[in-house]
């Protein structure tokens, strides 16, 4: 017997500060007669980044800003009669501008807002527990970084211009649409990224969208690099207060991560990590590529 495919789904613990302390948002689904934090189902090929923001939202009304990583949840679900493995992705969600007035739905009839001491006694699942713990140490987010290699590009073998002009093939200029959401959910408010054509086509979809100014740094492209290994370290990515994506090129990407302070790692065409520097320390995570 085949074993049933995993459901994977992404959700959030949405917090502020109210009155000098923390409150985080819990949900009652009337389904299941719970009280647990928001999240759903990936769908299809959603990125579990995008889904995440879109099911906080859905189920509560409330647009929010992704953080930092809180854990995964593994267990088993009922399926078409059967069972099958179930894994929930979190993070740290923090309010996008003020919270909104909450409207019931299909799968949410109740929210409220806690403090985590009371949130704590209120879930419904040692599980939710856990992630919830994990909130402390996770914010607040003094700044953040996103370090991604451009999508897929048109092979050098195939291009008779310009390396620098090189474009990206039809499949990676759609894996740069895909992102808006991806760097959406993020909150990324600065666009860096090397002047290359094809690190420049793979965050113009977001910056536009956005409606972000793109900053070209020559020294973190493929041709900057060989003229000046050393230029790159002078790159001011990590600036407080700031979500900031920076794009270049794999044979960079090494040097650059050194340079940052990330973990050193292959990148596959549109893969990047997240970090995150908080007061607790340094949170990291990667994504493959598209």
């Amino acid at each position: 017997m085949n074993e049933a495919a995993t459901v994977i789904a992404a959700g959030g613990v949405v917090w502020r500060e109210a009155d000098g302390r923390r409150e985080v948002l819990l949900v009652h689904r009337p389904r299941y007669d719970d009280w647990s934090l928001p999240k759903g189902k990936v769908d299809g090929n959603e990125h579990v980044l995008a889904a995440a923001r879109r099911e906080i939202q859905e189920e509560t009304g409330q647009l929010v800003t992704l953080g930092p990583p809180l854990g995964i949840q593994r267990y088993d679900v009922r399926k078409n009669g059967g069972t099958a493995p179930k894994l929930v992705h979190y993070w740290a969600a923090g309010l996008t501008g003020e919270a909104v007035p909450f409207e019931p739905n299909d799968e949410v009839d109740g929210l409220e807002w806690l403090p985590i001491p009371k949130a704590r006694k209120r879930l419904s699942y040692p599980r939710d527990m856990e992630i919830l713990d994990a909130l402390d140490a996770a914010i607040p987010v003094e700044s953040s970084l996103v370090v991604i290699r451009h999508t897929s590009a048109v092979k050098r073998k195939e291009w008779t211009g310009k390396d620098r002009d090189r474009p990206l093939t039809a499949e990676g200029t759609q894996d740069a649409h895909d992102l808006i959401d991806v760097l959406g959910a993020l909150g990324v408010n600065r666009v860096i990224t090397s002047d290359a054509e094809r690190c420049y086509a793979t965050i113009a979809p977001y910056a536009a969208a956005a409606g972000l100014t793109i900053h070209e740094h020559p020294e973190i492209s493929e041709r900057g690099y060989e003229k000046n290994p050393e230029a790159l370290n002078g790159l001011r990515a990590w600036k407080p207060g700031k979500v900031t994506v920076v794009c270049s090129h794999r044979p960079v990407l090494p040097a650059l991560a050194r340079a940052l302070d990330l973990p050193v790692g292959k990148y596959s065409p549109g893969a990047f990590v997240v970090a995150h520097r908080t007061p607790a320390g340094l949170f990291h995570e990667r994504f493959p590529g598209p």
